[in-house]
């Protein structure tokens, strides 16, 4: 088995050339088309990577003359609009339960560099069995991918499972303008389509401004992100014709640890734990807390991957061996479960323990901010909580005020900056390397709170 690497817009060709290499024997390592070359280049030299398989236009001004041990091939990308997968794509397709290596799929490194997950064909094909016993495809079902099938969740969730039951797959790029999926589903008759938090959002506003038949399509799936609470109210107000579906997983353990069903849909929560998984919520001593208590997310399943490309250790089990999810949330009166935080962003100040995402789901009820973070900055060896809004004009002191009714003293944050956007990766989550340009500490300096 080699592997090779394979880098490229969503495409009939992409999905073509991902399938030759299964057929071959050999794994896929899957990079994000919009990862800078030189990135690419560590990550396929950390996973030894002997052949690259790449489209054209990623690599016409690159030299690749100088690159040593790494054989590239290049592909056209025909078309640079949606359409239908082919059937004789579908035909190249075989199902494989075998434990060895299919896929290496890669964090979106938001924090630091990405982790190179691996996964087996028994894990992808097993969980996307999972996947269609949920969603009970019917024959008329058209899936649409919005999101990159470098993802775990777009390649297992929705490819696999469209190829698996022949279901209509529309193939389409995915950097474009909310009206330009919005128009697909129409001319395609979409019915499904599977979502990030910020992708709804986009869509919601949209659909809002302009006028679209969507009579075809019947349930959103959204995963990725934490889904605050203000988007969740709007694309219900919104796509009202429409399932929406909140549910949880990642790469390391499936890409659907929890599901949704009408008849477990309460509020804002991720739903129950799916076919073949085990949730359980404990503490940092590893005791289980109690239904409504918050706690460290642990899971068991047969979806688990096999490792890290680079040998990185998760974070350490606190629960009978079980994964460490890293994730924060807790069960509620239903059973159902519902993701806080992630654990590294969470902190202690004056004894108190921090959840920023609440913070952050509570400022964003307020309806002209438009998008915000809350971090926890650490100045004269004091964590201080600091907040970053995007709006029209300076909401401060409203959102300040806001807060004193609804938090603690201590989660009011010490700064506000209003920028013009927060930057975000295309599945929502805050890029913490490019909040340094908001020059945090100087602001904080003239506040007279930090003195470095």
């Amino acid at each position: 088995m080699d592997r090779v690497a394979l880098i490229g817009e969503n495409s009939v060709e992409y999905i073509n050339m991902l399938l030759d290499i299964w057929n071959c024997g050999n794994s896929a390592v899957l990079i994000d088309w919009k990862t800078p070359f030189l990135t690419a280049l560590e990550m396929m030299k950390e996973a030894n990577v002997k052949q690259c398989i790449i489209e054209k236009r990623l690599i016409e001004y690159k030299d690749i003359s100088s690159v040593q041990g790494i054989e590239f091939v290049v592909f056209e990308r025909k078309d640079n609009f949606a359409q239908c997968l082919p059937y004789d794509t579908y035909d190249k397709f075989q199902s494989n339960y075998e434990k060895n290596e299919a896929v290496i799929v890669y964090s979106s490194g938001i924090t630091g560099k990405p982790k190179g997950v691996i996964l087996s064909h028994y894990a992808i094909n097993t969980n996307a069995d999972t996947i269609i016993d949920y969603m009970h495809l019917k024959n008329y079902d058209c899936i649409y991918i919005a999101n990159t099938i470098s993802h775990s969740s777009t390649l297992t969730g929705e490819l696999l499972v469209a190829l698996k039951t022949r279901t209509k797959l529309v193939i389409a790029p995915t950097v474009v303008p909310s009206r330009f999926v919005l128009n697909n589903i129409e001319i395609y008759k979409v019915s499904i389509i599977c979502v990030n938090p910020t992708l709804l959002d986009m869509y919601a506003d949209e659909v809002s401004r302009n006028k679209y038949i969507l009579t075809s399509l019947k349930t959103i799936y959204v995963c990725g992100s934490i889904l605050n609470d203000r988007i969740y109210n709007k694309a219900h107000d919104v796509f009202k014709d429409t399932i929406i579906y909140n549910v949880y997983g990642l790469s390391e353990a499936g890409q659907l640890l929890t599901i949704h069903r009408e008849d477990c849909c309460n509020d804002n929560s991720v739903g129950k734990a799916n076919k073949n998984v085990e949730i359980v919520i404990v503490n940092k001593q590893g005791k289980r807390v109690k239904n409504g208590e918050r706690g460290i997310i642990h899971v068991k399943t047969k979806f688990l991957y096999s490792g890290y490309v680079a040998r990185t250790d998760g974070s350490k089990s606190l629960y009978k061996g079980w994964l460490n999810t890293g994730d924060i949330g807790f069960f509620d009166e239903y059973g159902e479960l519902h993701i806080v935080d992630r654990i590294d962003d969470v902190a202690t100040i004056d004894s108190h323990i921090i959840y920023p995402a609440d913070i952050e789901n509570k400022i964003l009820l307020n309806c002209k901010v438009k998008d915000c973070v809350v971090l926890i900055v650490n100045c004269n060896e004091e964590n201080l909580l600091c907040c970053l809004y995007t709006a029209e004009t300076d909401l401060t002191q409203h959102i300040k005020t806001s807060l004193s009714t609804i938090v603690m003293q201590y989660e009011i944050p010490k700064l506000f900056i209003r920028v013009d956007c927060i930057p975000r990766s295309r599945n929502g989550k805050v890029m913490k390397r490019e909040i340094g340009k908001f020059e945090i500490n100087k602001h904080l300096r003239l506040l007279g709170k930090c003195n470095n």
